[in-house]
């Protein structure tokens, strides 16, 4: 396992990176103003931005169903994904299954704060953007 930080990594792919956000890193984007996607390009070169139907879907779940606070939070980041690449993947009975099953898929990447879906992920070989303090790191298997 090897953790990259943004800030002193000048590793480069020259391939287009597809990026899946999760919900939770979709929520943090949008609440934690300081914390800049532009540092993922920074490090992966080019990244194509992904959202799932099902993250959307529990995105409007979450803004209907939560904390004021938590609402706010969520349809800032509904507003935000509209700007993103969208697809569809049926495959998976939950969310974060569907997520695991499409990174394994297409080869992308996924950037999520979910521990329990990092730990899937990393089993998978799947490379994951995470926060790590008040600094967004990138593992790869």
């Amino acid at each position: 396992m090897a953790s990259h930080w943004f800030w002193n990594n000048n590793i480069a792919e020259p391939s287009i990176v597809e990026l899946l956000l999760d919900s939770s890193f979709l929520i943090f984007a949008v609440s934690t103003p300081s914390q800049r996607l532009e540092q993922l390009q920074e490090f992966f070169g080019k990244v194509d931005l992904v959202v799932l139907d099902a993250v959307i879907n529990e995105l409007h779940g979450l803004s209907r169903n939560s904390s004021p606070k938590r609402a706010k939070f969520a349809k800032s980041a509904l507003d935000f994904a509209s700007g993103l690449k969208n697809i569809s993947f049926d495959e998976g009975e939950n969310v974060d299954d569907k997520i695991m099953n499409c990174a394994v898929s297409r080869r992308a990447s996924v950037a999520t704060l979910d521990s329990n879906l990092r730990k899937q992920l990393k089993v998978s070989g799947i490379t994951v953007v995470f926060r790590k303090g008040n600094l967004l790191a990138v593992e790869k298997t």
